[in-house]
């Protein structure tokens, strides 16, 4: 009986642990986002929360995927503004040449203020670097091989719209 209660009181703080905010979900619904996509979890965390925007309001980012083409993406809902922004899921990302995250092995909030770009030449074959200015937290999106990150984007508030930035190989 003991272990039975145990079970039950763990299960429901993983519950809330791995819920999404309920202002997230209220806005997700409202806008019919959910009747296009649905939130998935691949990896961890199951959803990112930050001020990304610099409003002083928390942000969320999820993991998408379009019911109809089956592509993924990350979905953010400004929690000052309450609008949504869609990387991938079918729109290619700013500077970038997919539109799918079906890739993706990580992410994470990235909080330096510095991050390089990479650069590419005519062939497609990397050309150097460029210095770029991060003023909020971003959303660092990555693919892992041999245990290592190899490549990805940088999401980021630019101070008038996201914007990502490819970074690594």
């Amino acid at each position: 009986m003991k272990l039975s209660l145990l079970f039950s009181l763990f299960w429901i703080i993983f519950l809330q642990a791995t819920e999404l905010p309920g202002l997230f979900t209220k806005s997700f619904n409202e806008k019919k986002l959910n009747e296009r996509y649905q939130i998935i979890k691949p990896i961890k965390p199951g959803y990112l929360e930050a001020d990304f925007t610099g409003d002083r309001i928390t942000d969320i980012a999820v993991q998408v995927v379009d019911k109809k083409s089956k592509k993924r993406g990350i979905l953010i809902i400004n929690g000052g503004s309450n609008k949504h922004y869609i990387f991938g899921a079918g729109y290619k990302f700013a500077g970038e040449d997919f539109n799918d995250t079906n890739w993706l092995d990580g992410w994470r909030i990235y909080k330096d203020k510095i991050a390089y770009k990479t650069l590419f030449d005519a062939e497609g074959d990397i050309a150097g670097s460029k210095k770029v200015k991060v003023s909020h937290p971003a959303i660092s999106i990555y693919s892992i091989e041999d245990g290592s990150e190899l490549a990805g984007a940088l999401i980021y508030w630019n101070g008038t719209k996201y914007v990502s930035i490819h970074q690594g190989e």
